[in-house]
C-alpha cells in the first residue's frame, strides 16, 4: 500500500469513527474562535492548552446553530498522524475528494467544515486551505502550536486570507468550570472559590493538569516544558546548541515577575560556564515569545529608544510551568501571583506593559493598553499587603500613573485584602484576585 492509499484508508476510518462515536465530551471554553466568510480560521496557541477540545466545541456550536446539518459534514484531519504526515501538498486535494465521496449529496452549496490540525507539516499547504475557503459554504479551521501557525507568521503564509484566534491555558473562571465549582456569592460558595484559586495559583491552568491527580502534575509540567522547547523552538529553528538554549530558559523561568536585560542574561550564562553571544540571547528570547512560552513585557513609552534602554519583565504562559522547571525557586508564590495576573490581563487587553513614573521612576506592574495605544487600566499585583509599608510602596506609582494618563480604573490585586482607598483624587480598588477574576 503506497502513501496515498494508506492515507485514504486512514482518513476513511477516522471519518467513520467520528460519525459513529460523535463529538467527544468537552468542557466549554470562553475564547471565541473568530471567523468570516472566505477567510481561514486559525486557532493557535501553546501546546497542551486545549485547542483540540476547543475545536470540538466549535463543531458542536455549528451543529446546534443549524449551520452544520450534522457531524457527517465535518472533515477533521490530524496531520500529526504518521499516515498523513508524509503527504505532499498535491495530495491534499485527494483527501478532500475522499471526504466528499463519503458525504451523501455533498455539493459546492452544502455547508461543510474542514478542520486541519498541524497541517503546517505539509510543505505548501497554504494554497490548498485558501482555495477551500473561497467557497462561501465551506468553513476551514487550521489549528496548531508551532512553525507557520505562529501568529507572527500567519499574514505571510496565508497572504491575508486568515483570521486568527489565540487560545491560552485556562482562565480562572474556566478553571472553576473544569473543577465543577459554581462561583456562588455565599459563604460556602466563596470558600470553594477561594480554595480553588489557591490550587490554581499552585498548579496553573493547563487543562489536563487541572483534571489530573496531584501525584502526576509535576511530571506533566516537566514533560510540557521538554516538548515545548524541543518541538517549538529547538527543532523549528535548527538550534545547534540546545544546552545553551535550555540553560537560558531555565534561568528566565526563575525570573518570572522580575526585570532582566539581554546583558544580564548573557552575563549569567557566561558565569555558569555556558558561552553565548548577545545575538544568541536575543534570538532565544524572541523564539520563546513566538512559541507562547516566555514573554518579555517592555516598559510603556512612545520612545523606541527608551524601550531598548530599559529592562523587560519576564513572564511565562503558565506560572506553574515556570515553578516546576526553573533553575531556582524560593518556595513562595508572590512572583507566580504576579505572573498569574499578567496572563489574566493578556487575555483581556491588546497590550500589557509595565510603567516607570516620569519623575521618581516608581514601577507600576501593569499598564493595560487598548488597540489605539490608550492606557485603560493600571494594576499593582501584591500577594499580601500586611502592614502599611507595602501600600506606601505600591500606591504612589499607581496613583501617579493614573493621574498622568487619566485612568479611572486603578487596582491593587491581592490574595485576600479588599477595600477602597481615595488618594490624591484617585480612587484605588484593592480587590482579591479570585473575586476580580470572577467578576470579569
Amino acid at each position: 500500500m503506497n502513501i496515498i492509499e494508506s492515507a485514504i484508508s486512514e482518513l476513511s476510518r477516522k471519518i467513520n469513527d467520528l460519525r459513529l462515536m460523535g463529538i467527544p465530551p468537552f468542557i466549554p471554553r470562553n475564547t471565541e474562535v473568530l471567523s468570516a466568510p472566505r477567510l481561514v480560521s486559525v486557532l493557535a496557541g501553546p501546546r497542551r492548552c486545549g485547542k483540540t477540545f476547543r475545536t470540538y466545541q466549535e463543531i458542536s456550536q455549528l451543529i446546534d446553530s443549524n449551520w452544520l446539518a450534522g457531524i457527517e459534514h465535518v472533515c477533521a484531519i490530524d496531520f500529526d498522524n504518521p499516515h498523513f504526515s508524509k503527504l505532499s501538498a498535491t495530495d491534499l486535494g485527494t483527501m478532500r475528494d475522499t471526504f466528499l465521496g463519503m458525504t451523501q449529496s455533498a455539493n459546492l452549496r452544502m455547508n461543510l467544515l474542514f478542520v486541519f490540525d498541524e497541517i503546517h507539516r505539509i510543505e505548501g499547504w497554504e494554497e490548498f486551505v485558501v482555495d477551500l475557503s473561497r467557497n462561501v459554504s465551506w468553513r476551514v479551521m487550521v489549528t496548531g502550536s508551532s512553525s507557520r501557525l505562529l501568529v507572527s507568521d500567519i499574514s505571510t503564509s496565508l497572504r491575508g486570507k486568515s483570521i486568527a484566534t489565540t487560545l491560552y491555558p485556562l482562565s480562572f473562571i474556566e478553571y472553576l468550570r473544569f473543577r465543577d465549582i459554581e462561583p456562588i456569592d455565599s459563604t460556602v460558595g466563596r470558600a470553594a472559590v477561594k480554595a480553588a484559586f489557591s490550587e490554581y495559583l499552585e498548579w496553573g491552568g493547563f487543562p489536563q493538569v487541572a483534571q489530573t491527580q496531584l501525584r502526576v502534575r509535576e511530571a506533566l509540567l516537566r514533560e510540557y516544558f521538554d516538548t515545548m522547547i524541543l518541538k517549538d523552538i529547538i527543532q523549528r529553528h535548527n538550534i545547534t546548541r540546545p544546552r545553551q538554549c535550555i540553560a537560558l530558559y531555565r534561568y528566565l523561568l526563575s525570573l518570572i515577575g522580575k526585570p532582566y536585560t539581554l546583558n544580564s542574561a548573557l552575563k549569567y550564562l557566561r558565569q555558569s560556564g555556558t558561552p553565548a553571544t548577545a545575538s544568541h540571547i536575543a534570538d532565544y528570547a524572541g523564539w520563546a515569545d513566538d512559541a507562547w512560552f516566555l514573554f518579555g513585557a517592555p516598559v510603556f513609552t512612545d520612545s523606541q529608544a527608551e524601550i531598548d534602554r530599559n529592562y523587560r519583565k519576564c513572564y511565562c504562559v503558565d506560572w506553574a510551568l515556570a515553578i516546576q522547571n526553573s533553575q531556582v525557586w524560593d518556595g513562595t508564590y508572590s512572583r507566580a501571583f504576579e505572573n498569574l495576573i499578567y496572563m489574566h490581563l493578556r487575555r483581556t487587553y491588546p497590550r500589557v506593559n509595565y510603567y516607570l513614573t516620569r519623575r521618581q521612576r516608581r514601577e507600576v506592574d501593569f499598564i493595560c493598553i487598548d488597540s489605539h495605544g490608550k492606557p485603560l487600566t493600571a494594576v499593582q499585583a501584591c500577594l499580601k499587603i500586611g502592614d502599611g509599608s507595602v501600600l506606601d510602596r505600591e500606591l504612589p506609582g499607581l496613583v501617579s500613573s493614573a493621574k498622568y494618563f487619566g485612568i479611572t480604573n486603578a487596582l491593587v490585586v491581592t490574595m485576600e485584602e479588599e477595600r477602597i482607598i481615595e488618594l490624591d483624587g484617585v480612587r484605588v480598588r484593592i480587590v482579591p484576585a479570585w473575586r476580580w477574576m470572577v467578576e470579569e
